[in-house]
């Protein structure tokens, strides 16, 4: 099996101890190393720059410049050192090897007059090696992880455990309620803080629940923007755990539902009115066939009327139904054993069918298996309560796609119940 090769810049006076590192590291039996060689730590520092070796084996005692002079240098213009840098100390020099260890050195060996530590060096070496491709490693998973959640539309958090809300790190997303990033970092009461008041106690309670039980969260609820406005959000969060199960960070989602919070409103006023229209047309027809019955006693002299009440009964039938085809949602019904009994023209525009290709069949026939069980969980529960609210389902349609809906319906009920 082939070696890994190994650039190590080397930055010793002492050309004894440079040729006593380069046996050192001869043989590995994992690396192939390829030492580049620095006298003075100026030429050390080019080096570096322009070699952009995988690690830097620094003497403490350099002739132009002490080692730590050379981590500040070298890390001048980065916020971290370029490179990973093992520091080499005099018996005498164990607290300047802390130092450079503050300094951003990856790690340090003392140099004993017997050159033990030429033993084990190429172990510290490894070491270094493997903990830097680590490091790299978590940055490249951290950056993928923040390209990701800055491309999708929702605001993604992490919040610690030991203080609700407080928060360890939010997606730029948030910029669209009008705050920075930094703003809801700095604060300790992070979103919570946010939350509008009519729904605060409820969505701390939430949290709170969350944090005892690691039970995942699923909450609606308003937050304030900086300019004062109102938008719903959906959080959704879980409890992120270790190996061993224990509670890290709570991680979640939120995201804006404002459009479709007021779809929902907007649909509820709309069946309400349709209904109120219904009840106001059913009670006028069954006025209007109270009096076609009393017109029958004296049909000879009321023929005339009669007509015209049957020709008004039948206006607003077809108001009625006009009504019922042409309304901004979806209108069926079903019978006891979930079959469509009616539709309306909306529902069937939406589904791309034909009446006669909905009417006798199963409501359960156009949804998924998932739907198909959430279906099959509360239609008996409807029937026996009479009424659902925003039960969710995807309906399959005509063409294979899929038409996400929230179903809200009222049981009518016959004289035996």
């Amino acid at each position: 099996m082939s070696k890994v090769p190994v650039r190590i810049l080397l930055v010793e006076d002492d050309q004894v101890d440079r040729l006593a590192c380069r046996r050192a590291l001869a043989e590995h039996a994992d690396y192939d190393f390829d030492l580049i060689e620095a006298e003075t730590a100026r030429q050390g520092l080019q080096l570096a720059l322009r070699q952009t070796p995988d690690l830097v084996l620094l003497d403490y005692h350099l002739p132009d410049m002490s080692g730590l002079e050379f981590l500040a240098e070298l890390r001048r213009e980065h916020t971290e050192l370029p490179v990973p840098v093992m520091m080499l100390t005099g018996t005498d020099n164990v607290g300047v090897a802390v130092e450079a260890m503050r300094a951003g050195a990856h790690d340090y060996l003392v140099k004993d007059s017997e050159r033990q530590y030429l033993e084990l060096l190429p172990a510290v070496i490894e070491r270094v090696l493997r903990e830097q491709r680590l490091r790299s490693e978590k940055r490249a998973a951290e950056a993928k992880f923040r390209t990701l959640v800055e491309q999708i539309p929702a605001i993604t958090y992490i919040a610690a455990l030991d203080v609700p809300g407080r928060l360890l790190y939010i997606s730029p997303q948030v910029r669209r309620l009008g705050y920075s990033p930094q703003e809801w970092l700095e604060d300790p009461e992070g979103l919570l803080k946010l939350i509008h008041p009519e729904d605060r106690a409820a969505v701390h309670e939430a949290y709170a629940a969350s944090y005892e039980r690691s039970v995942p969260l699923r909450r609606e609820y308003r937050i304030v923007t900086r300019e004062g406005q109102t938008r719903w959000m959906l959080d959704e969060a879980r409890i992120v755990q270790d190996g061993k199960g224990k509670p890290l960070f709570l991680q979640g989602v939120l995201i804006d539902i404002t459009d479709k919070k007021q779809t929902e409103e907007e649909l509820h006023y709309h069946r309400r009115r349709l209904e109120e229209l219904v009840a106001r047309r059913t009670e006028e027809l069954e006025k209007q066939t109270e009096l076609l019955r009393s017109a029958n006693t004296n049909l000879v002299d009321e023929i005339g009327e009669r007509r015209r009440l049957e020709a008004e009964a039948t206006r607003y039938a077809r108001e009625v139904q006009d009504l019922y085809d042409n309304a901004p949602c979806g209108y069926h019904s079903l019978d006891s054993d979930g079959v469509f009994t009616r539709v309306n023209d909306t529902e069937l525009r939406w589904l791309g069918y034909e009446r006669d290709e909905v009417i006798g069949r199963k409501f359960s026939d156009f949804l998924l298996p998932e739907g198909m069980a959430t279906f099959e969980e509360n239609f008996p529960r409807f029937k026996e309560r009479g009424e659902i609210h925003n039960l969710e389902f995807d309906l399959l349609c005509k063409d294979g796609s899929l038409l996400p809906v929230a179903l809200s319906a009222t049981a009518l009920r016959d004289e035996a119940g």
